[in-house]
Order: structure tokens, then sequence, then C-alpha cells
């Protein structure tokens, strides 16, 4: 019984899915999909100001935003030219990364963890980092600390990867639940996070200055 059981299970999941694509299931999930993530510009720029203003930011930066499954609100800048992404993830908190770890020796260990959760986990853990340079950058009236910084993959030899890293923080609007209740449950209802940006490559094919240079066209609302 128990092997015919499954045997029919597994009919009634092929004719599902047989039906899915064939009365345009994948077609209304794809268009779904890419009106979230890849909304018009003007759209996404007014949605998304807990990142700040990206009104600013040029043309050459195909903006995008991420499905929140891990914990994270990602958004995406394409360099198109040189193809290069820069990432912008809402930490949730301003405890995992901080404007003082930079100054106090603790970033390597940070973006080592940070790694395995915002860049590329679990497909391209890094480890081995080593930080190349350290500086402030100018985002509208706010000055934000940045690191350059080089890498090995994890498991994979001789591959190295370049990229910066750089935080600040914005608060979020309080239109959400899920807002509503942190600020329920936390002693501080100023619902600012910290963000953070960064942007990694193959080591002889990255540039700091793609990065550093849609750093400075954000500004920031006033918190």
């Amino acid at each position: 019984m128990g092997c015919l059981k499954r045997i029919f299970n597994m009919v009634i999941f092929i004719v599902l899915l047989f039906a899915f694509f064939a009365y345009g299931g994948y077609t209304f999930v794809k268009n779904k999909y890419d009106a979230y993530t890849k909304p018009q510009r003007e759209v996404l720029i007014n949605e998304e100001k807990n990142f700040g203003d990206l009104s600013g930011v040029s043309a050459d930066y195909a903006l995008s935003r991420s499905l929140n499954f891990f914990g994270y609100k990602k958004l995406n800048a394409l360099y198109i030219p040189k193809n290069q992404k820069i990432t912008i993830a809402d930490l949730n908190s301003k405890e995992i990364l901080s404007e003082s770890d930079f100054n106090e020796g603790k970033i390597e260990e940070k973006l080592e963890e940070l790694s395995k959760k915002v860049i590329n986990s679990p497909v391209m853990p890094i480890e081995n980092i080593e930080i190349i340079k350290k500086g402030n950058l100018v985002m509208g009236a706010k000055i934000v600390p940045y690191a350059d910084f080089k890498a090995d993959v994890k498991y994979i030899p001789f591959l190295t990867l370049k990229g910066t890293i750089a935080v600040y923080d914005t608060q979020n609007s309080k239109n959400g639940v899920v807002d509503k209740i942190k600020d329920k449950i936390s002693k501080d209802n100023s619902n600012i996070t910290s963000k953070v940006i960064i942007s990694t490559k193959f080591s002889n094919d990255y540039s700091d200055e793609i990065t550093k240079e849609f750093i400075s066209q954000i500004k920031l609302f006033s918190i």
C-alpha cells in the first residue's frame, strides 16, 4: 500500500506540474518576480527610500532588488559597462557591523562573517581576508567609512577576489507589521539600521572606483 500511495502521489504531482506549465503558471510567477525585482527605476527609487535617496545614481548602474530569503533586504546595482555588481543590504541591526569596526581592527572578522550571510554564501564563502586600504567616502552630507580588501575563495585554491565594503545608517519607515512589532519589543524605537554596501569580483577584473563612485551618488535623508 505504501508503494502504491507513493506512486499515486507522484502521478498527482506530475499532473499538477504539467498543468502549472501548460496553463501559464510559470509565466505568471515569472512576471510577478520580474515586477518586484526589476520595476521601473522611478518606482524602485520611490519604494526603497530606506536605503537613501537613489535618484542621483547614474543610469550606468542598473538598479534591482532581491527577494528577502535570509532576513536581509537587498538592493543591487549592476555597473553595465563593466558588469560589476554592487549590493546594499539592510542588516536589520546596528550591531552586526558598525562604523567603529573599521577603526577598531574588527573589520576582517566582521567581513568574514558577513561573507557567509550577505555576499555569496553558501556558494562562494571567503577566507584569509586582507585589508588593502581604509578610508572615508562622502555620501551626501555624511562621511561613511570603507575598506578595500582581497580574499581567497574558500575550497578553491589560487582563486582570489578583491572588493570594497562600506557601512552607513539610515532610518527605516515604520509602515510594515514587522517594523511595528520591532518597535514594541525594542528599547530603541528609532528604527535606525546599518546598511552595508559591498562589491566583489575576481582580482584582475575588480574596480574599486566603480563602487566608490556609486556610493558618492547616494544621498541620505535626515535622521
